[in-house]
């Protein structure tokens, strides 16, 4: 019995004492990063469809600009911009990106809207290529995201209805992992573009570039150019429908 009693005393003792023992190993955590130079965060940007919309149903469409017509298509449009993309294509319309952030340690992350690095280039007159779309279906998926104008040059957190919010701030432990999205977009022309990502990271600020694997993005917008549609196997022109 004697045991059983200590038993039950020590986890009562250990109960009380742990409330006030995390604060001080958190700090002592947090110290121990910042003498060893150890980043407490890592963040991964994913610019590939195929990935970001992995495992949702397929209801996303995609619209990409190419030089020209081919004589056939990705059924599944999240393989749409690696597809373009080798064949001298980009983006239209929007440039989605999914960033992870990933805590090593004990941290608090408050990630503010981006600086947007942006140049319009000309293209031609009249516009050179064409906007071929895979205009797939269903429910929206409109996820809690920076929506970034390219042609205004202004970025703002937005929640899934479109509407302005505050910063996104995280408080991390060890392990956990929080993602957002990036939504890039324009409506007309042809942008060259990178993003500054100011990240305030236990108190200390970090400007991440965002960018195309070390490259600028490119996004068109739809405006001025012909749109072909790809359905059942086939071109279909937008003034044929």
């Amino acid at each position: 019995m004697d045991k059983f009693y200590a038993a039950v005393a020590g986890g009562f003792f250990m109960l009380l004492i742990t409330p006030m023992i995390r604060p001080l190993s958190n700090k002592i955590e947090v110290i121990s990063q910042r003498i060893y130079g150890i980043n407490p965060v890592s963040i991964n940007v994913e610019r590939d469809p195929s990935i970001i919309w992995a495992g949702f149903p397929n209801w996303i469409g995609a619209s990409v600009w190419l030089p020209s017509l081919p004589d056939d298509a990705p059924d599944d449009p999240t393989d749409w911009y690696s597809w373009a993309q080798k064949l001298g294509g980009a983006d239209a319309h929007v440039t989605v990106l999914k960033v992870t952030v990933v805590s090593r340690g004990v941290s608090t992350v408050v990630v503010n809207p981006p600086k947007v690095r942006a140049e319009s280039l000309p293209i031609g007159d009249p516009p050179k290529g064409l906007i071929a779309t895979n205009p797939v279906g269903g429910a929206e998926i409109d996820p809690k995201r920076i929506h970034v104008n390219l042609p205004m040059g202004t970025a703002v957190w937005v929640n899934p209805d479109g509407d302005p919010i505050k910063a996104l701030g995280l408080a991390l432990s060890p392990g956990d992992v929080e993602q957002f999205h990036v939504y890039a977009v324009t409506q007309a022309g042809r942008y060259k573009w990178h993003l500054e990502l100011p990240i305030l990271i236990d108190g200390k600020r970090e400007v991440v570039k965002v960018d195309d694997a070390g490259q600028e993005f490119l996004t068109y917008g739809m405006e001025g150019f012909g749109e072909y549609f790809w359905h059942d196997g086939v071109w279909k022109s937008r003034d044929a429908l």
